[in-house]
């Protein structure tokens, strides 16, 4: 095989590709890159690590066709270091693989692209249109939720639910959880023409490095085949495999009552948690398990915390209808909650300091501070329309639910 490519275009694509790369995997073909050429003025790259596959196109000039496997992350190093604007590729029959730009020269082994592993089947009889900034805006709000590593693998994604034009996005981890509700223009592609009502479940690595893909002003259409999930960018094509189950009824976990409403300037609190957070996430004896107290005290929030190296207090202002409490949570957990939250002025919504706590964006008209408001309806009642793209002005409502710790003091 003999192409040119622009290094531009090549590096480009080359990039993204890393998105399906596996670096933990016995097998050395997963590791790599796969360049097919069939006719003049095309390669086809693609990698596949087993859970998730990347593939695109990139223009060229073919002089010999072929297909071969090249090391992913040692080809990306070398583009990047080519000093020219054309890269070629050259791979003999023996597998050595020739990359020049200019006068610059490097060699790799290549392998047989016949053994790699054959891809799913990328269509699907199902699925939607959406636009990617709103798209991308609606999994970084969510996703912080999702569990990195746990023996209940539905905690390990993302629930997706379209119904016409609104779609949610549900996380949890166990210890928090993210609810994100968006109306928005939302294109119908399901092959039979019936009405849009789709479920899924999407491990959260992948909805990492999908976000990484996204561009904000381009649509991404969304395909569901019967393992897999297909998203397509113009001429980009990432898929992963679903998680298989049914998702927790997120409803039941909610406590079902409040009697305490807080609301607080979300800067103000971000601030005095982020300067908690020294004392708290400071790594003394490889222990990182200190808490953060909050004194809900009148007009007054006290964030107080100690550890082997140290202590913290703080206070700001805040305005409280209910008694007084005092809880304790993970600092951390508060903190990604909050920098997901995008209003000016928060709600938190408490009972006790042993069951959890809400909190949602704070709207003067339509929040009713009421003591024992119902949980399940402050999703719908109490919200604000928040964060509106300027293309789209539909709803958007959302909650957060964050589990406390329990204090010794």
């Amino acid at each position: 095989m003999k192409v040119t490519f622009s290094k531009a275009d090549l590096e480009s694509v080359v990039n993204d590709s890393l998105c399906a790369v596996s670096d933990k995997n016995t097998i050395p073909v997963v590791e790599g890159i796969r360049f097919r050429t069939e006719k003049d003025g095309i390669c086809s790259l693609t990698t596949y690590d087993l859970e998730k596959g990347f593939r695109s196109e990139v223009p060229c000039d073919t002089f010999v066709t072929g297909n071969y496997v090249i090391n992913a992350q040692k080809l990306n190093r070398i583009i990047k270091s080519m000093p020219d604007r054309y890269i070629t590729i050259d791979i003999d029959k023996n597998c050595v693989a020739r990359v020049t730009s200019g006068r610059s020269k490097f060699e790799l082994h290549a392998l047989e692209g016949k053994n790699f592993p054959s891809l799913p089947e990328l269509k699907g009889e199902r699925g939607f249109t959406i636009r990617g900034r709103t798209l991308k805006k609606i999994i970084s709000q969510t996703c912080f939720c999702i569990a990195v590593t746990d023996q209940r693998p539905l905690f390990c994604g993302a629930y997706f639910e379209i119904k016409g034009d609104v779609l949610k996005v549900v996380a949890c981890d166990g210890n928090r959880l993210a609810i994100r509700e968006k109306e928005c223009d939302i294109k119908n592609n399901n092959a039979d023409g019936s009405p849009l009502e789709l479920s899924f479940i999407v491990p959260g690595r992948t909805l990492v490095q999908l976000t990484r893909l996204i561009d904000d002003e381009e649509d991404v259409c969304i395909y569901l085949g019967r393992k897999h999930v297909i998203f397509k960018m113009s001429d980009k094509t990432f898929f992963s495999r679903l998680i298989d189950g049914e998702y927790i009824d997120y409803n039941k976990v909610i406590p079902p009552f409040h009697t305490i409403s807080v609301v607080a300037d979300r800067m103000s609190l971000l601030s005095s948690l982020e300067r908690a957070s020294l004392v708290t996430e400071d790594k003394a004896l490889g222990q990182t398990k200190s808490h953060v107290k909050c004194s809900f005290e009148g007009n007054l929030l006290k964030i107080s915390s100690r550890s082997i190296t140290g202590s913290v207090y703080d206070e700001i202002n805040i305005d409280k209808v209910g008694e007084d409490l005092t809880i304790g949570f993970n600092c951390k957990f508060l903190l990604d909650t909050l920098r997901a939250c995008e209003e000016e002025t928060i709600e938190i919504l408490m009972s006790s300091p042993l069951l959890s706590i809400l909190i949602r964006g704070y709207d003067k008209e339509k929040s009713g501070r009421n003591e024992g408001q119902s949980f399940a309806t402050a999703i719908t009642e109490g919200c604000a329309t928040c964060g509106a793209d300027d293309e789209e002005n539909g709803q958007e409502r959302y909650l957060y639910m964050v589990c406390p710790v329990k204090m010794n003091e």
